[in-house]
């Protein structure tokens, strides 16, 4: 094989370039974007995580805000309506072959960024580099290529290097919710695809993420290897990372423990819907209490109104014959006096 370009060396210096930065790639996409960045399981130090912000601008031209986003969204509706990249909703070989363009295709809802992308970098070369210029990174990796290795080469080793993250982000996504093991009952369909995460540094074990997004363990049991967090404890060590939150039960203890907080959580479900239930019910019972009283009102109110009216028809007739007695009475003494009068003149002229 003829030498590439500067490096003048035969084809496998080509390939061992393409796996070392595969590598880097995928070590920026868990550590950095995904138990970092979205779930907050590990922080690095300030050098380590620009280190790895800058490559994944490199290398993928990704934006740390759209990420962050669509993966918080993905666990929040994991294969039910409203998961950007199911597997179970899309087909798992709509998934596996294209999930680039459903990943673009969420990257462009406003709201969901919004929503979701909350907490992620935003200083000044985050604004101003590495999202208004995000496609200036890998045309600068591929110049870089071009130099190395020559025209053809470096046109191939860069093309395998942009699309290395788009293939292993699908299959994690693709697979990752169809063939494998299950270690935890998660209400999704994640699988754990195989027990030994190093090609994708731990991504392979997808079901015991899904059971537990903020860990950034992944493995569950003895005989799984999660490579990335080994690259974490080794960090960790160097001082150069904080480990915020990792599981230590046994996927047994971690099993009871969620089976008991989702009892609690049914149960504060549970307490909720009959508060709600005895508050509507103490409602009603006041609307019909009022209603029975406004009811006994109206039936006074008509009663009274039907007594008046009663009254109103009695009493001319009742005052007309008072007026007459009073009239007959008054001239009966009339006649009386008139009488008594006559009788007193005529003794007196007798």
């Amino acid at each position: 094989m003829p030498g590439y370009a500067v490096l003048g060396e035969p084809w496998w210096i080509a390939l061992v370039w393409i796996l070392v930065a595969g590598h880097l790639t995928n070590m920026v996409n868990t550590l950095y974007l995904h138990r970092s960045a979205t779930h907050g399981g590990v922080v690095f130090h300030p050098v380590v995580e620009h280190a790895m912000r800058f490559w994944c601008w490199l290398t993928t031209g990704i934006v740390t805000k759209e990420w962050v986003a669509i993966h918080r969204k993905h666990h929040a509706y994991a294969d039910r309506e409203g998961d950007p990249h199911s597997p179970t909703l899309e087909g798992l070989a709509n998934i596996a072959f294209g999930g680039l363009f459903f990943y673009r295709k969420a990257a462009q809802d406003e709201t969901l960024l919004e929503k979701y992308g909350k907490g992620t970098p935003d200083d000044w070369v985050e604004r101003n580099v590495y999202t208004r210029r995000r496609g200036l990174g890998i045309r600068i990796m591929l110049v870089l290529n071009l130099y190395l290795f020559g025209l053809i080469p470096g046109l191939i080793v860069w093309t395998c290097m942009v699309f290395w993250m788009p293939l292993t982000g699908n299959i994690i996504n693709g697979l990752g919710h169809a063939l494998g093991y299950r270690t935890f009952g998660t209400r999704d369909d994640s699988h754990n695809l195989y027990p030994w995460g190093i090609w994708i540094l731990g991504e392979e074990l997808h079901n015991n993420h899904h059971a537990d997004p903020r860990s950034a363990k992944f493995k569950a049991h003895w005989w799984e290897f999660d490579i990335g967090w080994f690259y974490i404890r080794i960090l960790s060590v160097l001082r150069l990372a904080n480990v915020l939150y990792a599981r230590t039960a046994t996927p047994r203890e971690f099993a009871a423990k969620f089976y008991r907080d989702s009892a609690d959580r049914m149960n504060r479900r549970l307490d909720r819907a009959l508060s709600r239930i005895q508050r509507t019910r103490e409602a009603g019972l006041r609307r019909i209490e009022r209603a029975r009283e406004e009811q006994s009102l109206k039936r006074l109110d008509r009663a009274a109104a039907r007594a008046r009216a009663r009254l109103d028809r009695v009493r001319p007739g009742k005052f007309a014959r008072v007026a007459r007695a009073k009239a007959e009475a008054g001239a009966e003494l009339d006649r009386a006096r008139e009488a008594a009068r006559t009788r007193i003149l005529r003794a007196a002229e007798a």
